[in-house]
């Protein structure tokens, strides 16, 4: 009685195929009837070897047809079944105390992946990498050898006792970093455009990951959804994204952190739908996405921070149908957007606050239809070309000065900064 179910559903998964092949023997069989009938009516007479030898040909080519049928069927299910093998050993070996077997499970697990020919397969190995690096993990064990940590809670108790001591117990991954940075590594190779299996076209889903010094440098995110929303950078070259492509139609860096020494976009291209870095923190000492290029139909940097001392979009190149830097803060001590292209229909700085060392938009340029600065938060020492006087006559001529574009707003310049709502 055990047995009966797994019987049952060995027979159930036989039975497409058992219809399959039913259903082309009989159609070959009436096919050849029907053949051999119309032969007879169109020539009046009784069937001949000729006729009876199309006939046959006929049967066999459906028998032919048949035998491919089960060979395909035979192999798709060969397939299925080494991958569930592999893919479960790998998963397996990513589970494994042992920080050596881990890393031969990443691997692995990558190996399966190439192998896979099915999309979806793919995809299903890629998730299980993704989801190995939004487990939880604690940097300070890093690369600690420690496979559980011990904490001392105190918590309020009733007279005569005033309170409790109590041990907490957190079971940790040996050695996970060196795993994780294996399984960055291992994806970051699989985007570049010399990989020789290119995983660039999936969905990728880094949502809560830390990351420790990511080198994304060239790299294309060309499926659907890349989503970094709430991660983490951090280290020297915390994230570098240099030459990067975005290009698939959702690109998620809401709630991001960047931190540590350098963030780099330079040169990256994000050309999806949507492009997001709303909410986002960049605390790095140098933020870079100079020579950057947004297209797509939005590109939106609400509420981001930029605190670190140096943030630069210098030539970077902003033709996306809506820009936005709506509330978004540059505190740090120099901004520049010297040369940049902001070519959109519509470009927000609203409300934006401005109140670093210095602001440089000299050399921009502004070809869209709407261009606002209007209600900034704070407006410190920023500088335009048009901030340049002009001429006594009111005129261009001989200064070096430059006309604000009829886009720009407000017209009053500069701008009025918002009063305080406290």
């Amino acid at each position: 009685m055990n047995g009966w179910p797994a019987v049952a559903r060995r027979r159930l998964a036989r039975t497409p195929l058992l219809v399959s092949v039913s259903f082309a023997v009989l159609t070959g069989f009436v096919l050849a009837v029907v053949v051999t009938i119309a032969i007879v009516f169109a020539l009046g007479t009784t069937p001949t070897i000729d006729v009876l030898k199309t006939a046959l040909t006929i049967v066999a080519g459906v028998g032919g047809a048949v035998a491919l049928v089960v060979a395909y069927r035979r192999q798709r299910d060969l397939e299925q079944g080494r991958f569930v093998e592999r893919f479960g050993a790998a998963a397996a070996q990513l589970g494994d105390p042992d920080v050596a077997l881990r890393i031969a499970g990443a691997y692995a697990m990558a190996g399966v992946a190439d192998e896979s020919r099915d999309f979806a397969r793919r995809q299903q190995c890629i998730d299980v990498l993704c989801g190995y690096l939004r487990l939880p993990y604690e940097p300070e064990q890093g690369s600690s050898h420690r496979t559980e940590l011990v904490t001392t809670t105190t918590r309020q108790a009733l007279p005569p006792i005033t309170s409790i001591e109590e041990e907490v117990h957190q079971r940790l991954r040996q050695n996970d970093r060196e795993v994780r940075q294996t399984i960055v590594r291992i994806i970051a190779a699989h985007l570049k455009p010399s990989a020789e299996n290119s995983w660039s076209s999936h969905d990728y889903d880094f949502t809560g990951v830390l990351f420790e010094d990511a080198d994304f440098q060239d790299a294309t995110f060309s499926g659907n959804t890349t989503s970094f929303n709430e991660a983490r950078f951090s280290g020297t070259y915390a994230a570098y994204f240099a030459g990067a492509t975005f290009s698939g139609k959702y690109t998620y860096f809401i709630e991001t952190q960047f931190s540590g020494k350098y963030t780099i976009f330079e040169k990256a291209t994000f050309s999806g739908k949507n492009t997001l870095f709303g909410v986002s923190t960049f605390a790095a000492e140098s933020t870079s996405f100079a020579g950057a290029q947004f297209s797509g139909q939005r590109a939106l940097f609400v509420r981001a921070q930029f605190s670190g001392e140096y943030v630069t979009f210098a030539k970077s190149v902003f033709s996306a149908e809506h820009v936005s830097f709506d509330k978004s803060a540059f505190s740090g001590k120099q901004v520049t957007f010297v040369g940049a292209q902001f070519s959109g229909k519509n470009t927000y700085f609203v409300e934006t606050q401005f109140s670093g060392e210095s602001t440089s938009f000299v050399g921009a340029q502004f070809s869209g239809e709407n261009v606002s600065f209007e209600s900034p938060q704070a407006w410190t020492n920023v500088s335009f070309d048009w901030d340049r006087p002009l001429g006594a006559d009111n005129s261009e001529a001989n200064t070096g000065a430059a006309v604000m574009p009829e886009c720009i707003q407000p017209r009053k310049w500069p701008p009025n900064v918002k009063a305080s709502s406290s």
